[in-house]
This record gives structure tokens, C-alpha cells and sequence, in this order.
């Protein structure tokens, strides 16, 4: 039996645009994902989040389940754009009257209200110079999160800057230099938004930010793969645990940048704002590893990862690893002085074909949620500390690019009728928490 501590938090987590819908609704902006691919009566090309879970007008009923379900806290992130339609200005008092209920609804059942800020729903005016390549962001960024931080820092007191900074900055197309550049803006938004948050009068709570982590492998011991594992780290990892909790940013792989042509601006006083605002705790999204082999064609990591079809893996393709959360997690304890962790997201899409009497038998999932829970638990034995833990996801939700046809909840979503049944893993997280152990 792997036991977790009494003060450990179970939860689960969502993001805005991937659940709420009503994305025309109540005075609410647009974001860079309601333009895309529709005709020219603005109807629909592709999959989007127009509805998705309908949580806006089914949030009471949602909460109900997490309340079933048994959890300690909901993750959560605010629409940008239902605070501040047009991305500043004038507040939309039905955007902040929505929240307002939600977070009430959450704290009547129980239930802690842990709000990222920002989850990848950049209002498309910001989108239109840019994106987080344009300093300007900065300051709306900012001064939206204070905005939050006035408006909900009374009931709110565990708070998430950003979620996955790296898919934010490298996965939109662009030079390089131009991803570079949007990760060191992404990071230096975060260091103000923390700063914000340490001098506002409802700043008791604790802040941090969540990075999307996961442990590289070498796929041999020859020194030429070691050091393609340890770029690829770099790459991935390094590049934002290292400002965010050391205020710098590694010296390897600003040499190979550099030596590469790529160039990104740090105006002065930036890396003393990241030096000088530590986080509470790292939020850790982690749902692979990857196995890196030298591949000399790669001028840029100098690696290529080497893929195990016998493995298993999830629908996304992802293999399944768990062990390797455990690695990662004793990688944080001992090069970032053992900071605070809390596993934001971890969970897996699965085909979910096996319905029986309304519910999923989803035992792929449940082995999943298993086997990490258990390294999480070794990890805590080890002395990392690892408070909380959000299972990712609680509902069955519009999946990026990836549209409805990948399936990550505990919780199934009936698209066409909007029904909720909790899957056989939900049954099994409930159990975990109720045991606050897993066997």
C-alpha cells in the first residue's frame, strides 16, 4: 500500500476554453481559437470549443460530481477574455459574476478553487501584434492577473501564472529566435505577475507556475547520446525551471543557441525581476519521457528521439512511463533545492470503447493513474516534496488540436446530449482519496 500524507491535496484540473463553450455569450471576447476555419457565415470548419462541456451553464452540476467524486481542490483556469472582452479595458461584470459563482459553488462543497490564470486562451487582439513575442503582451498580462488577484484573492489563495509556457512559445510557427523570444516574454510576465501578487493586499495565499516536464533518457551509453538526452533536457526542462527557480538560464544551451545564429532581447533588470521573485511551489504537467539518441542532422540539439513501438502508449501515442515521474521528481529535489511540487496534470487519453451500463470500463486509465500515484508516493518516501496531485482530466473535453476525438476525463461527456457518467477511473480516484492511498 503507498500511503500519502494528511496534508496532501487530490484534485483535478481543466482549462477554460476546453470546457466552458458559451464562447458568444454574456459580453465574452474572442481568442485566437473561436477564428479559426469557419466559412463565411461563420460557421464551424473544424472541431472547436464553441460548446465543448457546456460547463458554463452546467457548473453546479459539475461541481456536484467533484463533490461525488470526493475531491479537495478543482483546477481551473479564467478566460482572459470574459474578465477583459477585448483583452483590457473595461471589466465584463457577467465574465466576473460567473467566476464569482463558481468559486462560492466550489468553496460551499468543500472544495479548494486553485485558478490558472492564463491556460493557453490569448485574446486575439494580442494574437493580432504577435502574440507573446510582443513585450506589450506583458503589461496586459499583468495587469489582468492583478485584476484577478482583486477580484477573487479573497476566496483564492493557490494561484498558477501560466500553464505549459513551452507549448505557448515553441509550438506556434516562427523563427527560432522568435520562439526564444516568447518564452523569455512568457517568463518575464510570470516573474511580474508574482511580484504583483507578493505586494497586493489579498497576496496571503501562495503562487507559482506550471511547466509541462519530462524526464530524457540517453538511448545508449555512448557519450554522443548522453549529451543528446541532456540537450533535448535542456531544451525542454531547463530552459524554464532554471529562470523561473534559479534566475538564470543554462549556460549550455545559451552557448548553443548562440552558435546556432539564434538571438532573443533581455532587457535590463529582467533575469534580477526572475531572480528576486521565487515561486511557492512548480506546477508539473508530466505525461511521457522521451529516449534521445545523437543524430548529427540536428544542428540545433544535435538528438532525435528513438521511439519503442513495443512499449505501451496512450491514444495521443505517448509511451507510458511512469517510473519516470519518480525520476523527474528526484531531479527537481536535488537541483532546485527540493522546492514544492505540485503534480498540475497527469493523465492519459484512451479509446474508451467499453461501455457497460452507461459506464466506461476503462482499465488502461485506471492502470495509469496507478502506477503514477504509486512512483508519486515513492517520491514523497524519498524526500521530494510533493504536495498535491491533479488528475488530468476531470471531464472529457475539447483537446486542442486533437478536437473531441481523444477522451482524457474521469468523467465521460456524452457530446450530443451533454450527459455526465463517471468512468470506472473516476471510481477509482474516489476510492484513492477516500483511502488517501493507492494498492
Amino acid at each position: 500500500m503507498n500511503r500519502f500524507p494528511p496534508d496532501f491535496i487530490f484534485g483535478a484540473a481543466t482549462s477554460a476554453y476546453q470546457i466552458e463553450g458559451a464562447h458568444d455569450e454574456d459580453g465574452r471576447g474572442r481568442i485566437g481559437w473561436d477564428d479559426v476555419a469557419r466559412d463565411a457565415a461563420g460557421r464551424p470548419l473544424v472541431e472547436n470549443g464553441d460548446v465543448a462541456c457546456d460547463h458554463y451553464h452546467r457548473f453546479r452540476g459539475d461541481i456536484a460530481i467533484m463533490k461525488e467524486l470526493g475531491l479537495q481542490s478543482y483546477r481551473f483556469s479564467i478566460s482572459w477574455v470574459r474578465i477583459y472582452p477585448l483583452g483590457h479595458g473595461n471589466i465584463n461584470p457577467k465574465g466576473v459574476a460567473f467566476y464569482n459563482a463558481l468559486i462560492d459553488e466550489l468553496l460551499e462543497n468543500g472544495i479548494e478553487p486553485a485558478v490558472t490564470v492564463w491556460h493557453g486562451d490569448l485574446p486575439s487582439v494580442y494574437d493580432e501584434i504577435g502574440g507573446w513575442k510582443n513585450r506589450d503582451v506583458i503589461t496586459h498580462y499583468v495587469a489582468y492577473a492583478n485584476t484577478l488577484f482583486t477580484l477573487f484573492g479573497d476566496r483564492v489563495k493557490k494561484w498558477f501564472t501560466h500553464n505549459e509556457p513551452w507549448c505557448a512559445a515553441f509550438l506556434p510557427a516562427g523563427s527560432f529566435s522568435d520562439q526564444l523570444q516568447s518564452a523569455h516574454n512568457l517568463l518575464v510576465a510570470h516573474a511580474l505577475a508574482v511580484a504583483s501578487y507578493r505586494a497586493h493586499p489579498q497576496g496571503d495565499g501562495q503562487i507559482g507556475i506550471v511547466l509541462n516536464l519530462g524526464k530524457q533518457y540517453p538511448a545508449s551509453d555512448d557519450p554522443l547520446d548522453l549529451q543528446a538526452a541532456r540537450n533535448v533536457d535542456g531544451f525542454l526542462n531547463r530552459w524554464f525551471l532554471d529562470p523561473v527557480l534559479k534566475g538564470n538560464y543554462p549556460v549550455d544551451m545559451v552557448d548553443r543557441y548562440e552558435r546556432a545564429g539564434h538571438h532573443f532581447v533581455i532587457c535590463p533588470g529582467d533575469m534580477e525581476l526572475l531572480g528576486k521573485q521565487p515561486s511557492d511551489f512548480i506546477g508539473i504537467n508530466m505525461y511521457s519521457r522521451g529516449i534521445q539518441a545523437y543524430d548529427p542532422d540536428n544542428q540545433l540539439l544535435g538528438a532525435r528521439e528513438v521511439r519503442d513501438d513495443a512499449v505501451r502508449r496512450t491514444a495521443m501515442g505517448w509511451e507510458i512511463c511512469p517510473e519516470s515521474l519518480y525520476d523527474l521528481l528526484l531531479d527537481v529535489k536535488r537541483e532546485y533545492l527540493n522546492i514544492p511540487v505540485i503534480i498540475a496534470e497527469n493523465g492519459a487519453a484512451f479509446a474508451d470503447e467499453v461501455i457497460f451500463d452507461g459506464q466506461v470500463r476503462d482499465d488502461d486509465r485506471i492502470a495509469y493513474f496507478r502506477d503514477h500515484l504509486r512512483f508519486v508516493s515513492r517520491a514523497i518516501a524519498a524526500g521530494c516534496d510533493v504536495r498535491g496531485y491533479y488528475a488530468w482530466s476531470l471531464f472529457d473535453n475539447f483537446e486542442w488540436g486533437a478536437g473531441y476525438s481523444k477522451r482524457f476525463g474521469i468523467v465521460r461527456v456524452d457530446y450530443a446530449t451533454q450527459k455526465r457518467s463517471i468512468k470506472e477511473s473516476g471510481i477509482f480516484y474516489q476510492n484513492v482519496i477516500r483511502l488517501r492511498a493507492v494498492e
